[in-house]
C-alpha cells in the first residue's frame, strides 16, 4: 500500500528505548534479559513542538511489542512497560501518538542479545492518518450564515463567514499534518495554522501577511485559494488577480517568498475563474472555470530559485460534465476539491439545481500524473441516472449529492464531506426531504466509496419539505358581499384579527376559489367594473396566508365570459391557472404564468367539447378534471360523471358516479312534487388520487297561486373517483349523510358538501352549506340552516363533525310577507 505521505524522513522518538540487562542467577541456553521501556522518563515530552508535531503523554501513546515470528503480544503500555524477554527472541516494538490532528507511528525489529540492549524507535513526520476536518453551521440566517471548523471535539474556528463575497474556507495540510485554513471571519480575510494538537498557531499569521504585497494583507487583492505541498512544504497562495506566491518557511514561522507569478496565459484567460488547488513533490495543480470549456484541470511545475517563482504548464485536462447537455440547460458543474498524492490527483465535481426541477449528484474524478501527462481518468461516485433527460432527480445513498471537499486522509482512504439533500418527487413536484450530511470513504486501491452518516451540517441546512397543512377556510354571504376568514380548527367565527379576503368599494370576492398542491389558495373575484381576476395567497410556512399579500391575476373574465369555475396546477414547475366558462358552450382555458403571477402567457383554450354543464374543475399533472352535469330539460333524468382532459393531446376519459337518475316525481300532481337537484359541487386531488363532493337537493314543491317551496332538505356523498394516471373504473363511495329528519324540538338537519377548505395531509376538510325546512307556504313553517365543517382520512374515516363559523354561501329564507322558502 502506498502512504499517503511522501516523506518517511524520521525522527528519534525522545527516550524511547529498550534496555536490556542480564539478571543475576541467568544461566546459558536459559538466559533472559529484563526488557525496559521507557519514555521521556515518565514526564510529558515533545517530540518536536517547535515544528507543530504532537506531544505524547500517557493518553495518547500506546507501546506494543509482539514476538516478531509468531506476533503473539508480549507487552503494551504507554509511556513505561517493564517485562522479561529470553535472549536470542526477535521481537518488535510498536509506537503510536494519536491526536485529533492524525497519528504517528514508528516500529523497529530487534533480537535481543545478551547484555545491554539498546533500541531506538523513530517516529515518521508524516503521519499515518490525519484527523478530519467538521464543520457545521452556527447562523443560518441566509444573509449572513456562519459556520464552525472542528477537529474532533476541538474547535479551530467559530462563527466563519460564508455566503455572498466570502469565501468558502480552503483547508490544507502539509508533510508533518498541520492545518492550514484560508477563511473569512467579521469582514477580514485570515490564514490559520494549526498543530498537531489543534493548537492556533498565533505567530504564523502575521509572518505570512507581513511578507504579502501590498501593504501585508490577504485583500488587495483578494487570496482565494491555497494549498501546500506536503512533499516540500511549500505554501501556494492565489489571488483574485490570478497571481501565485510561494512561501517557504526556513525556520519556525520565518519565510521566504516569491515574487507574483501571473498565471494569466494559454490555458487561464481573464474572463476564467481560478476554484481549487492541491500540490505535491513541486507539482501545482489547478482548476478554472471557464465560461467556453467548463472546468479545467492544469498542472504545473513549479520551481523556486530565490525569490523567482517559476510555473512551467505541462498539461491541460477539460474535466467531464455530470449530465448530458441535452438534460440540463447552462450545465453548472464547479470543482470543489483537489488533493494529490505521489503520482495521482483527485478532483471533486458537484452540480445542482435547486429550482423547480431538483437534483443534486457529485463525483470524484481520479488521473495518473506521469511524465507531464494525466493519463488514466476514473470516475467514481456518480448517480448512474444523471444520463437521464429528466430534470429532476431523486437521492440516492450510494451516490454522491454534493461533494464539498476532501477533510482527511489515511494510508487507505481518502475522507469527503458530502453536503447532501434527500430530494425526492412529492405531491407532484420535486422537493428537499431532508438534509444528508455524510462523510465518503473511498478506498485507494479498489475505488470502492462508501457512505456514513455524520452529525457535522457542512455549509448550509436548507428548509426541509412539509406537506402543506393549512387552516381551514371560512366565508360568509352577506346580501352578494362575500368576506373570507381562517381557522384553526374551523369554529371560529369572523373577526377583523382572521380576515383574509373582505368585500369593499372595489373589489368583491365570489365563493368560487381552489388550491394548488402546495396550498397556495386561489380566490376568483370581480372588480367595480364587473371584470373577474384571481386573486393568489401565497401560503406560508405551510399553515397560514397572509390577507395582505394577495398578488391578482390580469382579467381573465368580462362581459359575457364569466369564469365559474377554476383550478390551478404547479406540478413540474409549470404554473398553470385552468378556468371554466359559458360563452354559449362550456370550455376551459388556460394561462402559464411565473412566480407570483408574473410572465402571464397568452390564454389557451384547451377543451372546447365539453357535454353539458360544467359543476367543478381540478388539474394536475395527469390532465384537466371536468365534472359535468348532463340533463336536457330541468325534469329530464341527469347524468353526473367527471371527464379526463390529458395534457396536450386530444385523449379523454370518464368515470360516471351518477347514471340517469330522476329529477322530478309526482306525489298529487299537479298538487305537488318533489325536484332533485344533484351536482358534483368540487374536486380534489390528493396523492394522485381525485376525490368529488356532490349535494343532493330535494325540493318539495306545491301549489300555492303557483308553485312554491314547501319544503327542503338534502343530503351529500363523499367519492372516491380514480387515481388521475388511469382513470378508469367506478367511483367509490366513501361516506354519505343523508338529511336527519325532525325530532321533537329538532326541527331537522340537512348535509350539503359544497367546497373543500384545506389541504391537509392524508386528510379531506368539507365546507357543507345545507338546511332544513318544512311547510314553508304555511306561516308555522319550521327550518334551520345547517353550516359544518367535516374532516375525513383517506381511509374514509369520519375525523370530526363540527359547527362551522362561517354561515358560507346560502341561507334558506321565509320573508314574512311571502310564502315559499327560497335558498338563496
Amino acid at each position: 500500500m502506498k502512504r499517503l505521505c511522501v516523506s518517511f524522513v524520521s525522527i528519534l522518538f525522545a527516550a524511547l528505548c529498550l534496555v536490556f540487562t542480564a539478571c543475576n542467577g541467568m544461566t546459558a541456553g536459559n538466559e533472559t534479559g529484563t526488557v525496559r521501556i521507557v519514555i521521556g522518563s515518565g514526564d510529558a515530552r515533545a517530540v518536536d513542538p517547535a515544528n507543530g508535531l504532537p506531544r505524547f503523554d500517557n493518553t495518547n501513546t500506546e507501546i506494543t511489542v509482539t514476538d516478531a515470528h509468531s506476533g503473539t503480544r508480549l507487552a503494551q503500555g504507554t509511556t513505561s512497560v517493564t517485562l522479561h524477554v529470553a535472549i536470542g527472541k526477535i521481537i518488535k516494538v510498536e509506537a503510536a501518538v494519536k491526536t485529533a490532528a492524525g497519528e504517528w507511528s514508528g516500529s523497529v525489529v530487534h533480537t535481543v542479545t545478551a547484555g545491554n540492549n539498546d533500541v531506538a524507535v523513530r517516529l515518521s513526520k508524516t503521519p499515518k492518518s490525519v484527523g478530519k476536518i467538521l464543520f457545521s453551521v452556527v447562523a443560518d440566517n441566509p444573509a449572513n450564515p456562519e459556520i464552525t471548523l472542528k477537529l474532533g471535539a476541538k474547535e479551530l474556528l467559530t462563527n466563519v463567514n460564508i455566503g455572498g463575497n466570502y469565501i468558502l474556507p480552503v483547508t490544507a495540510r502539509d508533510g508533518i499534518g498541520r492545518i492550514y485554513v484560508l477563511y473569512d471571519k467579521g469582514g477580514s480575510r485570515y490564514l490559520s495554522r494549526f498543530d498537531a494538537e489543534g493548537k492556533k498557531d498565533n505567530g504564523f499569521e502575521t509572518a505570512i501577511t507581513a511578507l504579502l504585497p501590498p501593504a501585508g494583507t490577504l485583500t488587495s487583492p483578494a487570496m482565494i485559494t491555497m494549498t501546500v505541498d506536503p512533499k516540500t512544504n511549500t505554501i501556494f497562495l492565489i489571488n483574485r488577480a490570478k497571481q501565485a506566491y510561494a512561501l517557504k518557511e526556513t525556520g519556525h514561522n520565518t519565510f521566504t517568498r516569491s515574487n507574483a507569478y501571473n498565471l494569466t496565459g494559454s490555458s487561464i484567460s481573464a474572463v476564467d475563474d481560478i476554484t481549487v488547488a492541491a500540490a505535491y513533490n513541486n507539482i501545482l495543480f489547478l482548476t478554472a472555470a471557464s465560461p467556453s470549456y467548463g472546468n479545467k484541470l492544469i498542472a504545473y511545475e513549479a520551481a523556486l530559485s530565490g525569490s523567482a517563482l517559476t510555473l512551467t504548464e505541462k498539461v491541460v485536462k477539460t474535466l467531464p460534465s455530470l449530465r448530458p447537455p441535452s438534460a440540463v440547460v447552462n450545465n453548472n458543474t464547479a470543482c470543489t476539491g483537489l488533493f494529490a498524492d505521489q503520482n495521482r490527483v483527485y478532483c471533486l465535481l458537484k452540480e445542482q439545481r435547486l429550482g423547480h426541477e431538483k437534483y443534486a449528484l457529485g463525483q470524484l474524478v481520479r488521473y495518473t500524473y506521469s511524465g507531464g501527462a494525466l493519463n488514466d481518468e476514473t470516475k467514481i461516485g456518480l448517480n448512474p441516472k444523471a444520463d437521464n433527460p429528466d430534470l429532476g432527480l431523486a437521492f440516492d445513498g450510494n451516490y454522491f449529492s454534493n461533494p464539498i471537499g476532501f477533510i482527511g486522509y489515511d494510508e487507505e482512504k481518502i475522507y469527503i464531506a458530502d453536503d447532501g439533500l434527500d430530494i425526492q418527487y412529492v405531491n407532484e413536484n420535486w422537493h428537499i426531504k431532508s438534509n444528508k450530511n455524510r462523510i465518503a470513504a473511498f478506498k485507494r486501491n479498489t475505488n470502492a466509496i462508501t457512505f456514513e452518516d455524520t452529525a457535522a451540517t457542512w455549509y448550509e441546512q436548507k428548509p426541509e419539505y412539509k406537506y402543506p397543512d393549512t387552516k381551514i377556510l371560512l366565508w360568509k354571504n352577506d346580501g352578494g358581499n362575500i368576506t373570507y376568514w381562517t381557522s384553526a380548527d374551523g369554529t371560529d367565527p369572523f373577526s377583523p384579527d382572521n380576515t383574509l379576503f373582505a368585500a369593499s368599494a372595489f373589489a368583491n370576492p365570489t365563493d368560487i376559489f381552489c388550491y394548488d398542491q402546495e396550498g397556495n389558495l386561489y380566490i376568483l373575484w370581480k372588480d367595480t367594473s364587473n371584470d373577474y381576476k384571481v386573486r393568489r395567497f401565497e401560503l406560508k410556512n405551510g399553515v397560514s396566508y397572509d390577507g395582505t399579500a394577495g398578488v391578482d391575476s390580469p382579467v381573465i373574465g368580462i362581459g359575457p365570459r364569466i369564469p365559474k369555475y377554476i383550478a390551478v396546477d404547479i406540478s413540474d414547475g409549470q404554473n398553470c391557472l385552468y378556468y371554466g366558462n359559458d360563452d354559449g358552450g362550456w370550455r376551459v382555458s388556460k394561462l402559464i404564468w411565473g412566480d407570483n403571477f408574473s410572465g402571464l402567457g397568452t390564454e389557451t383554450n384547451v377543451n372546447t367539447n365539453i357535454t353539458g354543464a360544467m359543476t367543478a374543475l381540478a388539474a394536475n399533472k395527469d390532465g384537466v378534471f371536468v365534472a359535468t352535469k348532463e340533463q336536457t330539460v330541468p325534469s329530464a333524468t341527469y347524468t353526473l360523471k367527471v371527464t379526463k382532459y390529458k395534457k396536450d393531446s386530444p385523449d379523454t376519459s370518464d368515470v360516471t358516479i351518477v347514471s340517469s337518475a330522476i329529477a322530478e316525481d309526482s306525489h298529487t300532481y299537479p298538487d305537488s312534487y318533489n325536484e332533485y337537484n344533484e351536482a358534483i359541487y368540487d374536486l380534489r386531488i390528493v396523492d394522485g388520487v381525485l376525490y368529488a363532493v356532490t349535494s343532493k337537493i330535494e325540493k318539495g314543491m306545491k301549489d300555492n297561486s303557483g308553485y312554491q317551496l314547501d319544503s327542503f332538505k338534502n343530503g351529500s356523498i363523499l367519492y372516491k373517483i380514480a387515481e388521475t394516471a388511469s382513470f378508469s373504473g367506478n367511483a367509490e363511495k366513501r361516506a354519505e349523510k343523508n338529511p336527519v329528519p325532525p325530532e321533537g324540538m329538532n326541527p331537522g338537519t340537512g348535509y350539503g358538501f359544497y367546497r373543500f377548505i384545506a389541504v391537509k395531509p392524508k386528510k379531506l376538510v368539507i365546507a357543507s352549506d345545507s338546511a332544513w325546512g318544512k311547510d314553508g307556504i304555511t306561516a308555522s313553517h319550521v327550518k334551520a340552516n345547517n353550516n359544518k365543517v367535516f374532516e375525513y382520512d383517506l381511509d374514509k374515516n369520519l375525523l370530526e363533525e363540527k359547527d362551522a363559523g362561517g354561515i358560507f354561501s346560502k341561507q334558506l329564507q321565509r320573508e314574512p310577507s311571502s310564502s315559499g322558502f327560497n335558498w338563496e
